[in-house]
């Protein structure tokens, strides 16, 4: 029976990611093969990318670089938003510069200047992301709390269910070739 629900939710997820990837622009497949670009050469303890997890959560937060302000509130600094195609916060990008030795160069930068570098370069978003989401695989050993922690959570099912409803967008953009 479970193996059935699978099924069907495969079938339904890849019905709309046929709409979906009809849609995207080249430049939204421009930052996905960036963010593709990049993940692929970050691996985890056990050599493991997550080049199609961080491409899905890629057009999760930020539609693959559509939207690239979120969180943010005219009363809030720019520093607190969710910022660039991946949606990280200068926060976030501090903790991970802690933890990733070729990362320490952040903590240099201004809460301003971090913003700014999020906000308009593509690579840099992607390579924090993405050793955040392998700190997070190393630490939760489970992939549905790893990506719940990249949205702020050890369990969050409506944002891992749109995560793996982008990721098979992603994997039909990958089969089509539109990405590699």
């Amino acid at each position: 029976m479970m193996k059935f629900i699978s099924l069907i939710v495969l079938f339904v997820c890849a019905s709309l990611a046929d709409n979906t990837i009809h849609k995207m622009t080249d430049k939204q497949l421009h930052v996905l093969q960036t963010v593709r670009d990049v993940a692929k050469n970050i691996p985890d303890k056990n050599g493991k990318t997550y080049e199609n997890t961080v491409s899905a959560i890629c057009i999760t937060e930020s539609s693959a670089g559509k939207n690239t302000i979120g969180d943010f509130h005219h009363k809030k600094s720019i520093t607190k938003a969710s910022l660039g195609a991946m949606q990280v916060r200068v926060s976030t990008a501090r903790h991970v510069s802690e933890s990733v030795k070729s990362l320490n160069w952040l903590n240099r930068l201004s809460d301003i200047q971090l913003a700014a570098r999020l906000l308009g370069d593509t690579r840099l978003s992607a390579k924090v992301a993405t050793y955040y989401v392998v700190l997070l695989h190393n630490q939760r050993k489970n992939p549905f709390n790893a990506v719940s922690g990249y949205n702020g959570g050890m369990v969050n099912h409506t944002y891992y269910n749109k995560v793996m409803k982008n990721k098979a967008i992603v994997a039909q953009l990958v089969s089509s070739g539109k990405l590699s």
